[in-house]
């Protein structure tokens, strides 16, 4: 064996993914680009790993919209290539989704947010599409070398929607507090719904409606409150919620 050996080994694999470029080849199954000893990976609107949905992709210099996620590189030992070196980046996630997701390694203790290197859903889609080009190159397929993103203990926002027989409040709660706390006197908790990205709505205060949204609850899986609250998560607006509330929203972003 020797460098050069080893990369004649590999080549075929090369060669395909520079014929699958994401940059000049429109084809869906060109999502590559390829170096000198490895490649990188680029997901479109249609075929992306899970938790992607709705992320915008542009084409730019491309050959159609996309964004980066991840590369295969060689790892050698002594003049032997022995494994592929596997690292995922989700720079999209951090840039769109900035309440969610953050571009640090080591999550600082109570800093809610997901790390964007090495998420579990990105490297199974990434090991899928090297596996891919593997096998459709010829070339058997390496091991591969990664470290998975560190475990986080971030737990979820919670609306907690208050009810008494004559008003109703909600509270969405920071992850270190229970929503029992937020419960005044004459009032229980009708409801709660987990939040991973509460966007600037105001955090562990009172909110009140300035108007009655709907009739007294009828049902107790379904209130006025957190259904104008569900409403304007779904589609990434907050005019209702401005209307409902003292406190105004801004800059809601999913």
């Amino acid at each position: 064996m020797s460098y050069h050996t080893e990369h004649q080994r590999l080549k075929p694999v090369l060669d395909l993914a520079r014929q699958l470029n994401i940059a000049t080849n429109p084809e869906a199954k060109a999502i590559f680009e390829a170096g000198n000893s490895g490649f990188q990976v680029w997901c479109t609107p249609y075929d992306h790993p899970q938790g992607w949905n709705g992320i915008q992709m542009v084409s730019g210099a491309f050959s159609k919209p996309c964004e980066y996620v991840g590369s295969a590189h060689w790892k050698w030992d002594d003049e032997r290539i022995v494994a592929l070196e596997i690292e995922t980046s989700a720079y999209a996630l951090a840039d769109q989704r900035p309440n969610e997701y953050c571009n640090l390694k080591e999550i600082p203790e109570a800093f809610h947010r997901c790390t964007i290197f090495n998420r579990e859903a990105d490297i199974a889609w990434l090991l899928e599409k090297v596996s891919w080009l593997f096998q459709q190159s010829g070339v058997p397929l390496l091991p591969f070398s990664y470290e998975p993103a560190p475990l986080t203990d971030r737990r979820p926002f919670i609306l907690a929607h208050y009810v008494s027989e004559d008003s109703e409040y909600v509270v969405v709660v920071s992850p270190e507090f229970d929503p029992n706390q937020f419960c005044q006197p004459g009032y229980e908790i009708a409801q709660t719904l987990e939040l991973w990205n509460p966007g600037e709505f105001p955090l562990d205060v009172t909110l009140r409606p300035e108007r009655e949204f709907l009739e007294p609850i009828t049902e107790p899986d379904e209130g006025p409150l957190v259904e104008a609250y569900e409403n304007a998560t779904r589609l990434h607006e907050d005019d209702c919620l401005e209307a409902g509330f003292e406190d105004r929203i801004s800059g809601w972003q999913e």
